[in-house]
């Protein structure tokens, strides 16, 4: 399965962020690129306590089995919510341009992989490494194919 600390599948993800551009057209939703891109790398800043938590839910996919589809057998639908602080529309974050926002998102990418462990997830709860690694390849690869790439 795919994750972003195999090093095939992380090559294969910078390499998918390497066919955006800032005029990338979505197929679905309302974030334009940088947008997009302030909004993964928001999920990085939170695995490595970097951005103020938000607040837990409870939420059945802190479940092993429900979490286990989640992440690894059912799609993520187009649309899907997320928490207020990392929705672009709610959060009115300053979004940089293009480069800078890629540049960051790969940099913590980068901080991502060397961090000994990853904090709690709002949704998921506690999670090791491993599946901090398969959620974060998700959530790239959902949004990159919402830019078609």
């Amino acid at each position: 399965m795919e994750s972003v600390f195999i090093p095939r599948h992380k090559l294969q993800v910078l390499q998918r962020f390497s066919r955006l551009h800032p005029g990338s057209q979505r197929l679905w939703g309302t974030m334009e690129v940088p947008e997009m891109l302030w909004h993964l790398r928001c999920q990085l800043e939170l695995a490595l306590g970097l951005r103020e938590r938000i607040t837990d839910v409870e939420s059945m996919l802190r479940l092993p089995p429900l979490r286990w589809l989640s992440l690894y057998v059912v799609p993520w639908p187009k649309g899907s919510p997320t928490a207020p602080e990392m929705n672009i529309r709610k959060a009115h974050p300053e979004v940089q341009s293009f480069e800078t926002e890629l540049r960051l998102l790969e940099q913590r990418l980068q901080e991502v992989e060397a961090a000994p462990a990853l904090g709690p997830h709002p949704l998921f709860g506690a999670m090791s490494k491993k599946l901090w690694g398969r959620l974060i390849w998700k959530h790239i690869d959902h949004h990159l194919r919402q830019f078609g790439v």
